[in-house]
């Protein structure tokens, strides 16, 4: 009961972390969204040390090295992958992909489950795509390049959450901590780079007044993400990686919450037979 509402917990503040970033992207930079809400994120976590410790353990060290460095990637394939498009079919293969990738590897390692916790499973997988799915008149398929950017994304992101799960259980918040600090250093280095190329200019959507709204966007992206990553890591602790990463998977629905709630989106019909079913199959493995 506990990992299955700590691993929906996950997913519904990675969302909101994705629908905040996503407001801040209409006028600043996405690089620019993801370097500085990591770098708060960081902050924030630093100030959770005295609650959940942290240890110079060296697996721990290395595993949350590993993590950024795939965040990182995963990051800038999604990234370019949803900017080639279709979003409504790249963003559920993604999100598919980061729970196939973790939840096979916590199988190799010795998961198992009854026939309704398979099933169940199985449900989720399926509520990903329904979730994750936009509907829309403008249906084309995406080229080679957005299937694969999308795939490797998805590859990406679970392969993060494989690294967080084999620290040390004793590392308290090592493993984040390092994640973070390592993909906004790296992602900071890609923004240096990209300011150097563009020689220092300033987009006109940045320069603009009322910018203050949507660097507390900014972070708030950064501080929900981060949240997120404590939520994953406490769930895993406690229970499957199959279970957790399956969970996780789920993250656009809190995405789709946030816009339905703050910008009065409408909510498509599978969107809500994927909800429906994302919370059935929750109810079976918490059961089961």
């Amino acid at each position: 009961m506990l990992t299955v509402l700590l691993g929906f917990a996950t997913s519904l503040v990675y969302g909101f972390a994705d629908f905040f970033g996503a407001i801040a992207s209409r006028r600043i930079r996405p690089v620019t969204v993801t370097a500085a809400s990591g770098a708060i994120g960081l902050v924030f976590l630093i100030t959770l040390i005295p609650v959940f410790g942290f240890s110079f353990d060296s697996d721990a060290l290395t595993w949350g090295v590993w993590a950024g460095a795939w965040s990182a990637v995963a990051m800038s394939c999604l990234y370019a992958s949803l900017a080639l498009g279709p979003i409504s079919i790249v963003s559920p293969l993604s999100a598919v992909i980061s729970a196939i990738v973790p939840a096979a590897f916590g199988l190799y390692l010795g998961d198992t489950f009854s026939p309704w916790g398979y099933l169940a499973i199985v449900l989720l997988l399926v509520a990903v795509v329904l979730v994750g799915f936009v509907p829309g008149a403008d249906v084309r398929m995406p080229t080679p390049q957005a299937l694969l950017l999308g795939a490797a994304a998805g590859a990406g992101i679970g392969a993060v959450l494989i690294c967080l799960d084999q620290a040390p259980v004793t590392s308290g918040l090592t493993p984040v901590i390092m994640l973070r600090a390592v993909s906004a250093s790296l992602l900071g280095l890609f923004l240096i780079a990209v300011l150097v190329r563009e020689r220092g200019k300033v987009r006109a959507s940045e320069s603009k007044t009322g910018m203050h709204r949507f660097w507390l966007a900014v972070a708030a992206a950064g501080l929900f993400d981060s949240s997120a990553n404590v939520f994953f890591l406490l769930a895993s602790r406690t229970g499957s990686l199959t279970v957790v990463s399956v969970l996780t998977a789920l993250y656009p629905l809190g995405t789709i919450i946030l816009a339905r709630i703050i910008l009065k989106e409408k909510i498509a019909r599978t969107q809500q037979v994927g909800i429906a079913l994302a919370l059935a199959a929750s109810a079976i493995l918490a059961i089961t």
